[in-house]
């Protein structure tokens, strides 16, 4: 299988790396993507980890709907920018969702999810560590039932939480470094 991989952040090669040791040929992409650039690689799947640009209607369907993302939130909650801290402050669900891209900001018909509500560590670097991992194994075991995702799909239940990155500014402002423990962060923001 071809696999269009977008990410914009390093630790998404970790998953990269793992998909293509099950011997599919992988392409990794963090730029904006083109219909062009799709065309000319023949995609059979797109898979988005931590990839920054919104896919529009015309990029979806030049990938024939066929591409997913992972979020590190339990979709519908904490769609958006910054779930993990968003989950922290409004005590939301936790956990991860590999879901089809559709129009909607991760509002795509949902795959699997994992529930991550322990080893979440002390600091806010810890507690993102701890999603990224969840994420990752999630997608690989989902990966195994590949053949199963049109079956396996259903939309997400309830209308959940959104937040944009203007979102994240002021709960961003608190903190003095991604070590910083939870308790701390919290703290900072009832200040």
């Amino acid at each position: 299988m071809k696999i269009l991989f977008l990410y914009n952040n390093d630790c998404a090669l970790e998953l990269l790396n793992s998909i293509k040791d099950l011997g599919h040929e992988t392409v990794a992409y963090s730029e904006r993507l083109t219909v062009d650039f799709i065309k000319e690689g023949g995609f059979d799947l797109a898979v988005s980890y931590t990839y920054r640009y919104i896919l529009t209607d015309e990029l979806i369907n030049a990938l024939k709907g066929n591409v997913v993302n992972i979020h590190n939130a339990y979709l519908p909650y904490n769609r958006g920018a910054d779930p993990n801290l968003w989950s922290l402050v409004e005590g939301t669900p936790r956990g991860v969702t590999l879901h089809y891209i559709s129009a909607g900001l991760d509002k795509g018909d949902i795959i699997a999810q994992r529930l991550v509500t322990e080893g979440d560590g002390k600091t806010l670097k810890s507690s993102y560590d701890n999603l990224d991992k969840n994420a990752k194994e999630m997608f690989l075991e989902a990966f195994k039932d590949y053949d199963k995702w049109n079956e396996l799909r259903h939309a997400p239940s309830g209308s959940g939480t959104y937040h944009s990155l203007k979102d994240g500014e002021k709960i961003k402002s608190v903190i003095t470094s991604y070590d910083m423990k939870i308790s701390d962060f919290l703290e900072a923001l009832k200040a």
